[in-house]
């Protein structure tokens, strides 16, 4: 497969570092890569099978069976990396699929704790004790809500095969991808606004790793809220929060018509 490539064409906001530019300046762009297959990852986060949203829920899992489904596939048919991250809360789940390195155990392949002083204070990132003041209003969840993040699971259509990797945090995502010497990271999974762009194995922090990011613009989905659910304005705008600042975007077609043939 060494020698197959996906040839794909990646979108994102040029922006020239000049004086006095206007934002009306910034166009779109276009790049295209020739990206061997032994490079390129599918990275499918948090993949709920239940969530307390429920029209997020239900949008997912149409996204989920009209646009990963497929692109899952060709990623396993071409032979390309497949990496499963759903949250850390699902490790009792999934621990026994988790990918182990060889030449690594689990506890080596997270960082271990740094040396600067805690800071900002704990008490300050929980909004507890002195800092209580800051923190935003928490209603509290019902039965039905702690039943859903107890229980919890990937979507049944996604759930990891023979082949695929899992792990549960951005160091044990890094120790897969460097034993693959992969280097291009495509992001499907949910929600755009959260936890795709912000978890440890999100775009955001394998992009300060130095991994190229590109996220799949069908294969994901923001939580809206109230003034922006009609037209999914939170969605679009993850979409170009990404294009302008983490990395590239691509539709799951082009994707999946870039990628080597049988």
């Amino acid at each position: 497969m060494s020698d197959q490539t996906f040839e794909v064409d990646v979108e994102y906001y040029h922006m020239p570092r000049r004086a006095r530019m206007q934002e009306a300046e910034f166009p779109r762009a276009c790049l295209h890569w020739s990206l061997p297959v032994t490079r390129a990852a599918l990275i499918l986060v948090d993949m709920w099978s239940e969530h307390y949203v429920s029209s997020h829920l239900e949008r997912g899992q149409r996204i989920t069976r009209e646009c990963i489904l497929p692109l899952l596939e060709t990623f396993r048919r071409v032979g390309a990396t497949v990496v499963h991250a759903p949250s850390p809360d699902c490790a009792p789940r999934y621990e026994h699929l988790l990918t182990r390195v060889e030449g690594t155990t689990q506890e080596s392949q997270v960082r271990p704790p740094g040396l600067l002083p805690d800071w900002p204070p704990s008490d300050f990132r929980k909004k507890i004790g002195e800092f209580a003041g800051f923190a935003r209003p928490v209603d509290p969840t019902d039965e039905e809500f702690d039943r859903i993040i107890a229980e919890r699971s990937i979507i049944a259509e996604a759930e990891p095969q023979e082949g695929d990797c899992v792990v549960f945090s951005g160091d044990q995502l890094h120790a897969v991808l460097c034993d693959r010497r992969t280097t291009t990271l495509f992001y499907v999974g949910f929600a755009a606004n959260f936890c795709v762009p912000n978890r440890d194995y999100g775009m955001r922090a394998m992009r300060s790793r130095g991994y190229d990011i590109v996220l799949v613009r069908d294969g994901t989905t923001a939580i809206e809220v109230a003034d922006s659910v009609d037209g999914l304005g939170l969605t679009a705008a993850a979409i170009q929060d990404v294009e302008v600042a983490i990395g590239y975007s691509i539709d799951s077609a082009s994707l999946r018509l870039g990628a080597p043939a049988k």
